[in-house]
């Protein structure tokens, strides 16, 4: 099996800020005499510990490629695509650019959908689509997903 791609989303520096600012509201508040100050100290805590959940989970992206077979994960689970299953390929906007939806033929029939976090790796875009071009040039691409196409194309990422 083939290498995941190397993840491009940076998560030290939001790890980081969000610690420094917990340690520091939590330093102050216990120092306080202020009543109730014992529910916001577990406010801040749960608040840091949630965002340092969606961190982490943002860390689990990964994408390989071997041959007509795709693995992708978005958080916890992996999934793998065969392109001959390969139905339609959708894009979703994300904060860190477009991702994108994979729409997959199950064995039973019935369409499953799992996400490509494309966004979040290392030239992710362009080896998911060279990956649909040479595998399943048969899938159906939505609007943004062909424009994608087409800039990456003009780019010379993809051919």
């Amino acid at each position: 099996m083939a290498h995941p791609l190397e993840l491009a989303y940076r998560w030290q520096a939001p790890a980081i800020f969000a610690s420094v600012g917990a340690v520091i509201l939590l330093g102050a508040l216990s120092r306080s005499d202020a009543p109730g100050r014992a529910p916001v100290l577990a406010v801040v805590l749960a608040l840091w510990l949630s965002f340092m959940v969606v961190v982490w989970l943002r860390t689990r992206a990964s994408l390989a490629v071997d041959g007509d077979r795709l693995t992708v994960r978005r958080s916890l689970r992996s999934h793998v695509v065969e392109a001959s299953r390969l139905v339609a390929v959708r894009q979703f906007l994300t904060p860190n650019g477009p991702s994108y939806k994979l729409q997959v033929r199950a064995e039973d029939g019935r369409l499953r959908t799992h996400v490509a976090p494309v966004a979040l790796l290392r030239s992710g875009h362009s080896t998911l689509f060279q990956w649909i071009l040479a595998h399943a040039p048969e899938a159906e691409l939505d609007r943004g997903s062909r424009r994608t196409l087409d800039q990456l194309r003009v780019k010379g990422l993809v051919l």
